[in-house]
């Protein structure tokens, strides 16, 4: 049997991560959330746009869902970046050692290539996200 492309993986656990989500009380905030952060990607970069995923999933005054929505996101990229597509191959095997740390100390080499693989892997979030969670209700 033939090993799946890069892209296919890359579909298949974006897929996974939506159907994981399908029915939490979050689903909305989340969807929302996967549409915004590729522009802030481009505009801040990875490490700042993390950065503030990090931030809004550790304020609590926004709300639970908010922190669930924003910590699931953060954690899907983790995942992807780091178990996944082994980016900051040092890092991969301590799952205590999250991925902030490996963007800080990795190289520009590995900061590009992740970068550029977490706008791929969020194009099909967010196209996964659209299809199948429920808008947030205004």
């Amino acid at each position: 049997m033939a090993e799946n492309s890069l892209e296919q993986r890359r579909a298949a656990r974006a897929l996974e991560t939506v159907n994981e989500i399908k029915g939490e009380g979050y689903e909305g905030k989340f969807r929302s959330y996967v549409v915004r952060l590729p522009a802030s990607i481009v505009m801040n970069g990875l490490g700042q746009a993390l950065a503030s995923e990090l931030a809004a999933a550790g304020r609590g005054e926004q709300g639970k869902s908010d922190k669930e929505a924003h910590e699931k996101l953060y954690e899907a990229i983790e995942n992807w970046l780091l178990a996944e597509r082994k980016i900051y191959p040092e890092r991969s095997a301590e799952r205590s050692d999250h991925l902030m740390s490996a963007i800080v100390s990795g190289s520009q080499d590995q900061y590009v290539l992740a970068q550029a693989e977490a706008l791929a892997y969020l194009e099909w979030l967010k196209k996964f996200s659209q299809a199948f969670l429920k808008k947030e209700e205004d």
